[in-house]
């Protein structure tokens, strides 16, 4: 009997992918540790705090917004052909750009520099290989299509010149329903990391 082809996303993307979520909830597990028990190792004043806390605030919420606006752009077209305009027409993946963005505003709000880095090592270390892993599969499932498309549109860093967009744009209401609540549950961490903050100032 011959063996069965595995055509998904997740089995054909490598392990990183398969086990992203127990690897994120590990990592999260050590970035609250350090954060609640242990001492910044280079304090800042106070305006400087309050300055990288707002800015952190800043990229959340453009975070999220991006995300959203992604999740609209693709609606029920991903998997089923090479998403080029709008926000894929001036970055391949605009969900993890955004994602890192809000990832650099979580470790800004915390006010600690170590925990930035740790974030942004985190990030790379995680989502690197899953970008990689995805455009394997990208091209093995479109072809030269694809590969046409990586020439021209930047990895990660937006290239705002190369915009194109469509005059009008399918709306799928349950992923504009979930993507809204998945967007108000990121926007609840700005206020929990602020009170969290709080707490620690006064203890």
């Amino acid at each position: 009997m011959p063996k069965k082809i595995k055509t998904d996303r997740l089995s054909t993307q490598g392990w990183i992918n398969k086990h992203r979520k127990t690897f994120l909830l590990v990592n999260t597990l050590v970035f609250l540790g350090f954060w609640f028990f242990t001492n910044p190792l280079i304090p800042f004043s106070y305006q400087l705090k309050d300055l990288l806390e707002g800015f952190g605030s800043l990229l959340l919420i453009a975070g999220v917004l991006g995300r959203m606006y992604s999740s609209l752009t693709i609606a029920s077209h991903k998997d089923q052909q090479v998403a080029k305009t709008e926000i894929y027409s001036v970055v391949r993946h605009p969900l993890y750009f955004f994602s890192f963005l809000i990832a650099i505003g979580i470790g800004l709000l915390t006010g600690r520099m170590e925990l930035l880095l740790y974030i942004i090592v985190f990030f790379l270390a995680c989502f690197y290989p899953m970008i990689l892993n995805e455009e394997r599969f990208l091209e093995g499932k479109f072809g030269k299509e694809y590969t046409d498309y990586k020439k021209q549109v930047p990895m990660l860093i937006p290239n705002f010149s190369k915009w194109k967009a469509r005059e009008r744009i399918e709306i799928n209401m349950r992923l504009v329903t979930r993507t809204i609540l998945d967007g108000s549950l990121f926007l609840l961490i700005i206020p929990l990391i602020e009170i969290v903050n709080y707490v620690k100032d006064l203890i």
